[in-house]
């Protein structure tokens, strides 16, 4: 059989072909290969950017809650911020406003809990909130911080609102990083700080009976039927002997952010 003149040819242009298309494509597989991240650094100076989201993103929840406060209602936003398990840094953690070249501290209790105010002007200014701790290393959860005077019970129905005011705060946290729809509150847990040091009772003004979690800290679960009857519900916190300072009451849904 008679040899192919331009075979030889053919060959060699197939081998440079392929020399030149390997690297290219090793090339394009190590460019689609997301980059490593740098370990983080535990113990950080510089302010970093704390949660996914803005303040403007909770200030509608926070307007909301502001007014009814001045309309003598209970409930004030309060953020419980913690590290990661495995995670630490530098003690204590703080939380800044940072907005117009300045920088306002995030009011906080030993227990960890920050309260977040509204203030027309950070969310004019889209004010973003920065921590002391490198990022990725705190984990939070939204709460209601339930002010009560003389034993003045709570309408159930502001703490209803107030569970579905909390839906749309988690929503701004969690919606837009997660990528799901997050299920809504239905039960609150009423917990105190100083943490380990207090205890909270809680009745309903119509009789019906609380459950306890394994702590002994009180549950409310939503019901038709109590938002039919809106009883009052009466809570008291009592500090152990010996302790000193402030006590503060939580209504805590069970559901963390990040």
């Amino acid at each position: 059989m008679a040899k192919d003149p331009h075979a030889r040819l053919r060959a060699a242009t197939l081998a440079t072909a392929l020399c030149l298309l390997v690297p290219r494509l090793a090339m394009a597989q190590a460019a689609e290969q997301p980059a490593a991240e740098p370990a983080q650094e535990m113990t950080v100076t510089a302010k970093q950017e704390f949660g996914h989201t803005s303040y403007r993103e909770l200030a509608d929840t926070l307007k909301v809650l502001d007014q009814l406060g001045n309309n003598g209602h209970h409930l004030r936003l309060a953020l419980k911020v913690m590290f990661q398990e495995g995670k630490t840094g530098p003690q204590p953690i703080e939380i800044w406003a940072v907005h117009d070249g300045r920088e306002e501290a995030i009011e906080s209790t030993p227990d960890g809990y920050f309260h977040l105010p509204y203030r027309p002007d950070w969310a004019a200014a889209d004010a973003k909130l920065v921590s002391n701790q490198a990022k990725d290393t705190l984990r939070a959860h939204l709460a209601l911080e339930v002010e009560t005077e003389d034993g003045q019970p709570v309408p159930y129905v502001e703490l209803r609102q107030g569970a579905k005011l909390l839906d749309r705060a988690i929503e701004e946290f969690v919606g837009p990083v997660m990528g799901f729809i997050v299920p809504g509150i239905d039960q609150f847990t009423f917990r105190c700080g100083p943490e380990d040091h207090c205890h909270v009772t809680a009745s309903l003004d119509s009789g019906d009976a609380l459950e306890a979690d394994d702590k002994g800290q009180p549950i409310l679960e939503f019901s038709r039927k109590l938002e039919r009857r809106n009883p009052g519900l009466r809570l008291a916190v009592a500090a152990d002997e010996g302790t000193t300072g402030p006590t503060h009451l939580y209504a805590v849904p069970v559901a963390h952010l990040f």
